[in-house]
């Protein structure tokens, strides 16, 4: 009996994190349309995907329960803000990068060496029109560089870059809480434990990573701490995903050593990618890299 429930409760955790995970999806593309009409603003597509991710927290049927999970989001999120997340850049214009949801702008990215703001006069520009570089709203040599745009076997690298720059790309990261007693700790040790590339071993509520059978009794895994490696993006695109700092912490939150409002707390991090072209002038000051 207690085998069968662990796996009857082991399908609905599972079920719940499948459903959030394509939550994460559409919120990603929720604040991806934001970003696009709003400048790129950060503080606009995290509130967007803040709102497409409610339904994974509480109820949101009516107004009241809409409202009652919105602020359970807002006091969670407070407690995770200030934990030792390590990040490299915590904040864009106000708006925090850390907590339990993050948005990255992977694209478009500052700097010369980027190829965003290159054209003449591009360094002090604020913006980037959205409409394309042939309109230059900034720039006051307008007439001498639109000419080139009539001349369609020519090719302008630095132009193709103020294109590719007008495309907005982001990454959203959500810690998705799980809060099925019991298989909320086993699923998270099992997803720890193979990142960091470390068997377990005893019984299902006794796992170890000291070798032994189903009977052992130890349920040690205090070693796991500090050897989860996190997410990496090939590309090597933007923030990382998820640093082995702030797997440290997620291990942490689950064993009470950086309590969140209780004893024991399991978070699986949840990441999606939206790309869409901006409908708005992308503003300097939401630049993330």
């Amino acid at each position: 009996m207690p085998l069968m429930v662990f796996f009857a409760l082991g399908l609905v955790q599972l079920a719940m994190v499948q459903q959030a995970r394509l939550m994460t999806e559409y919120a990603g593309y929720c604040a991806a349309r934001a970003g696009i009409v709003w400048n790129g603003s950060n503080e606009r597509m995290h509130d967007a995907a803040v709102i497409a991710l409610l339904p994974t927290l509480g109820k949101t049927s009516d107004r009241a329960a809409l409202g009652s999970t919105w602020q359970y989001h807002q006091g969670l999120d407070r407690l995770m803000q200030p934990l030792p997340w390590g990040a490299a850049r915590a904040q864009v214009n106000g708006q925090s990068l850390t907590g339990m949801i993050r948005i990255d702008t992977i694209s478009p990215q500052g700097g010369a060496a980027a190829g965003v703001w290159n054209q003449v006069n591009g360094a002090g520009w604020e913006e980037l029109d959205f409409d394309g570089p042939e309109t230059f709203p900034e720039s006051s040599d307008l007439d001498s560089h639109v000419q080139r745009f009539f001349d369609l076997q020519g090719q302008e690298p630095g132009q193709d870059a103020f294109r590719k720059a007008t495309l907005l790309q982001i990454r959203l990261r959500y810690f998705y809480e799980m809060r099925v007693p019991f298989v909320n700790q086993v699923i998270f040790l099992a997803w720890y434990a193979a990142n960091a590339d470390v068997a377990l071993s005893g019984a299902i509520d006794r796992s170890t990573t000291n070798k032994q059978n189903m009977l052992g009794k130890s349920g040690d895994a205090r070693s796991l701490r500090g050897r989860g490696k996190g997410l990496w993006d090939p590309l090597n695109r933007g923030l990382f995903p998820l640093t082995p700092t702030e797997m440290q912490v997620l291990w942490d939150v689950s064993t009470g050593a950086l309590p969140l409002g209780a004893e024991r707390r399991y978070f699986l991090p949840l990441q999606a990618t939206h790309s869409m072209r901006m409908q708005s002038n992308f503003f300097r000051k939401w630049l993330v890299h």
